[in-house]
């Protein structure tokens, strides 16, 4: 058999997709010296179970599968302006569809938990993890494939790259106010950011003659 390489049209396609995304969570708590405050922000996913008997085949709810972003904490005040806070952040998400209507989604979690000595008011990293993952792949018809040269308009090449990083901030400020003015102010900010009325009655100016 005689290749004649004039009889072939050879089709060069090229696609590149580029995906930058970035996630930022800023969860938030007020909790008293030695307590511990919980924060969860969940969706969950529902799946079914199949019983299969001699006569008969049912399917009833089987659960949920939670997914989202979950925070404790439990700070405690020191000597010198500081807190040693122990803390958990997950995060967490559905990469995928369920290969089986009877088993739940697939589910990626990345979880970070430690206990570290914090200065007031100062925003330190706790911790992070980076992903960098790179795949190649060759499809090819068989023989043909594999002719130097020639062989390239009978066979295609996939390259994925993907890069995911995970980093944990945190805050943390001590309210001293006995008259409880720097909790008004903390709160006024963010009311205010929100759209949410205080409900504080407005003391119009007056002249006094």
């Amino acid at each position: 058999m005689i290749l004649d390489p004039g009889s072939f049209s050879g089709i060069l396609r090229a696609l590149e997709t580029v995906n930058h995304g970035r996630t930022l969570n800023i969860p938030k708590v007020l909790v008293n010296n030695n307590e511990t405050a919980h924060l969860d922000s969940l969706l969950q996913s529902p799946y079914a179970t199949s019983n299969t008997s001699p006569n008969l085949a049912t399917v009833s709810f089987g659960g949920t599968l939670d997914a989202g972003t979950s925070v404790q904490v439990t700070p405690q005040i020191t000597d010198g302006d500081q807190m040693l806070v122990d803390y958990q952040v997950s995060l967490s998400s559905f990469v995928g569809a369920s290969s089986d209507p009877r088993l739940p989604p697939p589910r990626q979690e990345t979880k970070l938990r430690s206990v570290a000595t914090v200065p007031d008011g100062y925003t330190v990293v706790m911790g992070g993890l980076e992903i960098e993952a790179e795949t190649k792949g060759e499809s090819r018809v068989p023989f043909l494939g594999s002719i130097p040269i020639l062989g390239n308009v009978f066979k295609s090449q996939s390259k994925t790259s993907t890069r995911s990083k995970f980093f944990v901030f945190l805050r943390c400020s001590v309210l001293r106010s006995a008259s409880f003015e720097d909790l008004r102010y903390v709160s006024a900010s963010v009311m205010a950011a929100m759209g949410v009325d205080d409900d504080l009655p407005v003391v119009e100016p007056r002249v006094i003659r």
